[in-house]
């Protein structure tokens, strides 16, 4: 029993060692503030463990010659081994992310990607009362956002927002907009405004006559909606054209209608951002992109009641984007969402004029918001105003500069 409470006990204790046993270069590590809440955490698990094993050790180890106190003793430290497994996947989830930044290649670019991050969230007061978000890579085809506080499985809250990327949006960088979406799914969680947006959407739709289905699947899709918006908002029509490029499926996924499911279908969600860009700016690039849409992707015709609702759905999104544009929130002192941002920086004259070659390598350039530099590359990869490789060499120096700064 010694051995065994030596061994609970070291590894207790090396639970704090996270930080040692990685061992990140500075161009390499995360900010000091996440590594203040993360060893914070990790400090409270092992003490937590440490004092109950000190305890149990104090009320049992002087009678362990007793069988009875034997067995509730040896019981005791199995729920401890449990305890300590459970703080030891929360560990390894934090070494296989961080673990990521150890490659020279990877490592400095997710740092500008955390900076991307960072800046979805200096908004209102959310910048002080978030903790900054941590980017890593992950298998699978789109990102994906673990909120702060969420707790994985039976593990401790998570103390750090995650948001994981595909390994190939490294070397996809005008399309890390997508980091924005992830973002605000904490955003509007931080904000109170996930369920306020659900009910503005059926009222919306409501009012417009929809049948009960379509309000309840406007209901559910506001949960991804929100935070395409909120991308959106930093990004204007960039987020569009992303999204555009992103959602490209086979043909029956573009359609795929879920009553439960908060995604829209493909097809009718690069339709809603280009809603938002025609009630914004009128008339535009997007009506182009959007023709073409509507030419590659037939809505199939076998399935009526499919075709339908998305069709229904589809006469729907002006209502949807007023909604979401117009809408004012007591939560935010009787202002739209979009009273949060800038929106002359993402006027569409603003982000074209900056979206040439000449434009993004100028000093100034940097001077821009980060979501406009971004939303400038993604249109400059759409204009082809500068050839792939140059302008994937060009935003890997970006992303450099952002993560170093």
């Amino acid at each position: 029993m010694i051995q065994k409470i030596e061994s609970l006990r070291m590894r207790a204790r090396l639970l704090t060692g996270l930080r040692q046993t990685l061992g990140l270069k500075p161009q390499q590590d995360i900010r000091r503030v996440q590594w203040n809440i993360l060893e914070s955490q990790l400090a409270a698990e092992s003490n937590r463990i440490q004092q109950r094993l000190r305890l149990v050790a104090d009320q049992y180890m002087s009678e362990s010659q007793n069988v009875q106190v034997r067995a509730v003793f040896m019981h005791q430290l199995g729920e401890i081994e449990l305890e300590l497994n459970r703080s030891y996947t929360f560990y390894d989830t934090y070494m296989d992310i961080l673990t990521q930044r150890l490659s020279e290649h990877i490592g400095p670019q997710l740092r500008g990607c955390d900076a991307i991050a960072a800046d979805g969230l200096r908004k209102g007061f959310l910048a002080d009362i978030t903790m900054p978000p941590l980017v890593y890579c992950d298998r699978g085809f789109g990102a994906s956002t673990l909120r702060e506080g969420v707790r994985l499985s039976n593990q401790p809250p998570n103390p750090l927002p995650f948001i994981a990327i595909p390994y190939a949006r490294i070397d996809e960088k005008y399309n890390l907009i997508s980091i924005y979406h992830e973002v605000g799914h904490q955003a509007l969680v931080k904000l109170n405004l996930v369920p306020v947006l659900q009910q503005v959407f059926q009222d919306a739709m409501q009012k417009a006559g929809a049948t009960p289905l379509l309000r309840q699947l406007f209901g559910n899709w506001s949960k991804e909606l929100g935070p395409d918006f909120w991308a959106f908002a930093h990004t204007g029509m960039a987020q569009t054209a992303s999204i555009r490029d992103v959602l490209v499926l086979p043909q029956p996924m573009m359609f795929q209608v879920a009553p439960y499911h908060p995604h829209p279908p493909a097809y009718l969600r690069f339709l809603a951002s280009v809603a938002w860009c025609r009630h914004l700016w009128g008339k535009g690039q997007w009506d182009d992109w959007e023709a073409e849409w509507l030419d590659s992707f037939p809505i199939p015709k076998q399935d009526k009641s499919m075709r339908e609702a998305i069709l229904s759905a589809r006469k729907l999104l002006p209502v949807a984007a007023r909604a979401m544009l117009n809408t004012r929130f007591k939560k935010l002192n009787g202002k739209p969402l979009l009273s949060l941002f800038d929106v002359n920086t993402i006027a569409p004259r603003a982000l074209e004029a900056l979206a040439t070659e000449q434009q993004v390598s100028d000093p100034g350039f940097k001077k821009q918001p980060i979501g406009v530099q971004l939303a400038a590359f993604r249109l400059l990869r759409d204009n082809r105003g500068m050839r792939l490789a140059p302008l994937n060499q060009l935003m890997h120096q970006w992303l450099i500069r952002l993560g170093n700064h």
